[in-house]
């Protein structure tokens, strides 16, 4: 029997946005949890917490960090190889008795692996490779075979320099010792897991961290067959894609990675997961519209579930229309609401980040509470686009963090009143006009960001590998038109950036009336 959608009366409406608002508030969107109620798996991760999948490849933002954390932590760990997630994957995370993470990203990473500076200090020590490196990473998580005689630092202020200089010129010893690892951890059923995460962090030197990472994949290669001792690396795809080829053999981990993809189901899913934890309100919304309950897990936690067919699409938007309406205005021709917001947040690869979701509607509920309280619906359809363009702000600011390149090659375009799409041979001259041209300036970040071509490369190499790259991580996209190749920027970039486009949203908030 079809379940009636509720109607809410002015007062229904307002309590109801409040606890959105509030819950949204709630909800931790910086890439990292301690705290099992935080964890949503979506069916199409499931494969990328498998101990047997070494390699995960995924944009800024898609959970890589996240799952580094889940994986590494005793507690969490625990709790997903009890989660509804398959006999074989729950089977395959209960072996695993304990874990560590190198993750470059971290608070106290220079416990784990050599800083970019001391790490260059390193390579040039003789027979020092790239796997040296990561090998002495490994086995300095465990306690030592004493036989090994691999020196321990006596500077408590370099911890690296001492043994690095032996495993350089003992490479033999070092690889024998991870085998002798592995068999020791496999007798005694000590399944350890060994998570590597944010790469790129490793090196301001785009060639240095492709070298490096290409020295991890050839460690996880030595390492594939290992029982006790299980590798598993998250790694940025445009840096798995400049040193994957490079690795011989590489196709045997490659050919068996897993990328980390948010569909829209999944997204609103985790919206519609994270709220639930946090409101009352919404979970008896959610019943009444949907039909299907929540209920408490019983266990101190204090998680709520419910069956897996609330994320279905079908059941989400009718959730979606019922808070927001059918449309994004008075009629079709204005956009339907469920699709709207994935369309507008979604990448020159059709993709939309996690946190840019959930900043979205918080914001989103921000301003339908402070401009549109008495509008007819819970969230107001201009309420929902300013969300997107503080989404688009803060993914901004995110890849700035690790794309810091970016902004002189799409700002240029608002400095010189453009719009989009724009031709590709016009976009290029513009980054070579002026000076500093815009590669001048890309250039000049070398020493702090990476940037996309070689240190000395010509510039038609450069203004390829910009264009290749922008493409390669979904910054632009491009298309053909009257015989011309046309560039073409998202909403989700082209809004922070102010820049004009016919049709779509305005870069200009509508006024409230």
């Amino acid at each position: 029997m079809a379940v009636e959608t509720p109607t809410l009366n002015p007062q229904q409406r307002t309590a109801l946005r409040e606890e959105l608002r509030k819950a949204l508030q709630a909800i931790p969107t910086d890439g990292a949890t301690d705290s099992w109620i935080n964890v949503y798996v979506p069916p199409s991760h499931q494969q990328a917490l498998n101990p047997e999948r070494m390699l995960v490849e995924g944009m800024r933002g898609a959970g890589k960090s996240f799952w580094t954390g889940v994986l590494a932590n005793p507690t969490l760990l625990s709790a997903l190889g009890r989660h509804p997630i398959g006999v074989d994957l729950q089977g395959a995370l209960k072996r695993i008795k304990h874990s560590h993470a190198i993750a470059l990203d971290a608070k106290a990473a220079g416990e784990k692996f050599p800083v970019p500076a001391k790490l260059t200090q390193l390579l040039d020590l003789p027979g020092v490779t790239p796997e040296t490196i990561w090998s002495v990473a490994i086995l300095l998580l465990f306690d030592l075979d004493p036989s090994l005689d691999m020196p321990q630092s006596p500077d408590e202020y370099d911890r690296w320099q001492a043994p690095m200089a032996w495993a350089g010129q003992h490479p033999d010893r070092i690889a024998r010792a991870l085998d002798l690892l592995d068999e020791r951890l496999t007798l005694s059923n000590k399944t350890t897991l060994v998570v590597f995460d944010a790469l790129d962090r490793v090196s301001n030197e785009l060639t240095q961290v492709s070298e490096m990472t290409a020295g991890l994949l050839r460690v996880m290669l030595q390492l594939r067959f290992a029982k006790g001792l299980r590798l598993k690396a998250f790694i940025r795809e445009d840096i798995l894609a400049q040193a994957g080829p490079s690795v011989m053999d590489g196709s045997k981990l490659l050919n068996n990675k897993v990328t980390l993809h948010w569909t829209e189901a999944d997204l609103y899913g985790l919206a519609f997961y994270r709220i639930a934890q946090h409101s009352d309100e919404f979970r008896t919304f959610f019943s009444s519209v949907v039909g299907i309950s929540w209920k408490s897990s019983g266990d101190y936690y204090g998680r709520y579930d419910c069956d897996d067919s609330a994320d279905e699409p079908e059941k989400q938007g009718k959730l979606w229309r019922a808070l927001v309406g059918d449309y994004m205005g008075k009629t079709a021709t204005k956009g339907h609401s469920y699709r709207y917001i994935h369309n507008h947040l979604s990448d020159g690869l059709g993709r939309v980040a996690p946190r840019t979701f959930l900043t979205a509607l918080r914001a989103a509920l921000e301003s339908a509470s402070a401009h549109y309280p008495d509008k007819p619906h819970v969230i107001h359809h201009e309420a929902i686009k300013d969300g997107v363009r503080d989404a688009s702000t803060a993914r901004v600011t995110e890849l700035h963090e690790e794309y810091q390149w970016i902004a002189p090659a799409l700002q240029c375009i608002k400095d010189q009143e453009r719009v989009v799409p724009i031709d590709k041979e016009e976009l290029e001259k513009i980054w070579l006009q002026n000076e500093p041209s815009v590669l001048q300036k890309i250039e000049s970040m070398r020493d702090k960001a990476l940037v996309p071509w070689k240190n000395g490369a010509p510039t038609p190499e450069r203004m390829e590998r910009l264009l290749a790259t922008l493409e390669q991580i979904g910054i632009v996209k491009s298309g053909q038109k009257n015989g011309n190749e046309r560039i073409e920027l998202p909403d989700i970039y082209r809004l922070a950036y102010k820049i004009g486009r016919h049709g779509g949203i305005s870069t200009q908030r509508k006024p409230k009336s």
